[in-house]
């Protein structure tokens, strides 16, 4: 999975590979992640496991009869061997560094997916998927990539995932806190359980694949928002038309509607300077079936004293439409077929430090007003009511933070996300690494205060989500895995003791072996399959706990060394 080639020496390489598709996923909808009748001390720490600073792709190819570029690849394009690097002074007017992806992933597989050949050899067995990204992005800016070469329009429509092994559907039956028989037996929703087994199908540890499986959604929308914007500065170059002076626009509309691409007509495309801010405009729509739906880009960037600083916001927003294969939205909350993404991605870069803060959501509605605060950010405030605010977000909002170093990747992580407007918590991963290279670190995943009033960090740890008696009341817990990078597997390990992850999905987090309660420990699908599912047996958390009880969950994660990222524009508890 891993052996990252240091940043620096990617300047020598050419088409090195993406991680990961951009095809359509699956998300959890607000039904399985979002309880039912919500309507508004662990093992020691494994030697050497603090750490001292900071998924599995279900997808299935929904390709639309209007798109036919999906399967394309790269049109058989191989720049595995061009020498014509990423003009580094267009980079005085466009982020060259941008992007938003898990520090785990990697490209060791994107060759099969026809973005680009190259030679594996010669370049080592993986490139991280950031540092890919950001260079097909140089690349489609300096011409050497064509965008028709690239551009998947359902990389918009890509849904965030779980991996396999974070909240499954567990089968229970003589449930302790049913207050009826009617309801002591039945299944726990998936989404609702966190890390419940300690690897993945992939071999990883499931706080890395569910990390990777969350940001496989936001990976792709920036990525393509980006590269899309890119392509009209290399447009304008190449067409013979010069870039705006201060206080000017060129308009570059027929230029990207003569790239070509199939299903997808530009009406809007634009570069605005004024003063120091470059201001960079799209408007599409793609047609499905006869029917139109609208995708709108934007970026404000601000260069700084150098091509090493700079900050800037993008924001995105895409409809779709609930029972057109490839453009869903899931989410129970609206009634409404017709959705909307809204996204942002806020960055400041200094020297090799990177800042980021992305946001997504699904809002009710297409033509929405009020998706983005003063900030640009999408608005975690402009929450969805049926009467009072009928077009504001729904259901599925996340907020990705990082703060990281460029050359290594290595930093403080956080991705908070809220699965309906009505959930009483948000939940939390709060991810550290113990060196710059990325071997070993340390991932806790539990919950926290509703997003508009987050700070990135985990509060605590609620264990019956949804099952019979649910509670929503918070205790001194948190689940931890220590990730430990394997070369012989090319995985991360997360097993044996560097997981504390194992509860019962009851109030208190245990079962005292006094009544009929058993639940699939082993996720198998059978009840009873294995030794441990007994009812006459005790099954006690194994839960990580602060190891100073005058100390909040928060602050003890903290004392651990995952520092919350320093974000642009702060973290909502502050606006």
């Amino acid at each position: 999975m891993k052996t990252y080639i240091p940043y620096l020496l990617l300047a020598l390489l050419a088409g090195c590979s993406s991680s990961d598709n951009d095809e359509p996923g699956n998300t959890n909808t607000q039904g399985q992640q979002q309880s039912p009748s919500n309507d508004d001390s662990s093992s020691d720490t494994p030697s050497g496991d603090s750490p001292s600073g900071d998924g599995t792709d279900n997808s299935s190819d929904n390709t639309d009869s209007g798109d036919s570029n999906t399967d394309s690849g790269d049109n058989g394009s191989d720049d595995s061997g061009d020498q014509n690097e990423p003009d580094d002074s267009r980079g005085a007017y466009f982020p060259r560094e941008v992007m938003a992806s898990s520090p785990f992933g990697d490209s060791s597989n994107e060759v099969e997916r026809g973005f680009g050949s190259r030679p594996a050899v010669e370049y080592g067995p993986a490139v991280p998927t950031y540092l890919w990204s950001t260079q097909r992005i140089g690349r489609i800016l300096n011409g050497t990539v064509p965008l028709l070469d690239v551009f998947r329009v359902q990389s918009f429509y890509r849904n965030s995932t779980n991996a396999s092994c974070f909240g499954p559907q567990v089968a229970y039956t003589g449930h302790p806190d049913a207050t009826n028989p009617a309801s002591a037996s039945g299944t726990l929703p998936g989404g609702d359980l966190g890390l419940w087994l300690e690897s993945d199908t992939d071999g990883n540890a499931c706080a890395v694949a569910q990390t990777n499986a969350l940001l496989s959604g936001l990976r792709d929308q920036s990525r393509m928002s980006l590269m899309t914007l890119a392509s009209m500065v290399s447009a304008a170059l190449d067409s013979g038309m010069s870039l705006p002076a201060d206080g000017s626009s060129i308009d570059v509309t027929s230029e990207m509607n003569a790239k070509g691409v199939a299903g997808v007509t530009f009406s809007t495309a634009a570069i605005t300077r004024a003063g120091s801010e470059w201001q960079y405009t799209i408007s599409l729509t793609y047609t499905v079936s006869g029917t139109d739906y609208d995708i709108s880009l934007s970026m404000a960037h601000t260069p700084g004293a150098d091509l090493l600083n700079y900050s800037g916001h993008l924001t995105y927003q895409v409809e779709g439409e609930q029972g057109v294969s490839g453009l869903e939205f899931p989410g129970g909350n609206c009634a409404q077929n017709e959705r909307t993404r809204a996204g942002s991605l806020a960055y400041e870069r200094a020297g090799d430090n990177m800042s980021l803060q992305a946001r997504v959501a699904t809002l009710c509605g297409h033509g929405n007003s009020g998706m983005f605060n003063s900030d640009n950010q999408v608005d975690v405030n402009n929450k969805y009511h049926s009467v009072d605010n009928p077009d504001g977000w729904s259901e599925n909002f996340s907020i990705f933070g990082a703060n990281f170093d460029l050359t290594t990747l290595a930093g403080q992580y956080a991705y908070v996300w809220q699965a309906g407007v009505n959930d009483s918590n948000s939940r939390i991963f709060n991810i550290g690494f113990n060196s710059p290279s990325l071997d070993n670190g340390e991932a806790h995943f539990g919950y926290g205060t509703k997003i508009e009033d987050t700070d990135g960090l985990i509060q605590g740890f609620i264990c019956n989500w949804a099952g019979p008696g649910n509670d929503h009341s918070m205790q001194a817990f948190s689940q931890r895995q220590f990730f430990q990078y394997d070369a012989a597997t090319a995985t991360y390990d997360g097993s044996g003791s560097k997981a504390n992850i194992e509860y019962a999905p009851t109030a208190s987090c245990s079962y005292d072996g006094t009544g009929s309660f058993v639940f699939d420990i082993d996720a198998s699908g059978v009840l009873g399959d294995i030794a441990l599912e007994d009812a006459s047996l005790a099954f006690s958390q194994d839960l990580w706990a602060p190891t100073d009880p005058s100390k909040t969950v928060a602050e003890s994660i903290t004392d651990r060394g995952l520092s919350v990222p320093t974000v642009p524009y702060t973290w909502p508890v502050d606006e």
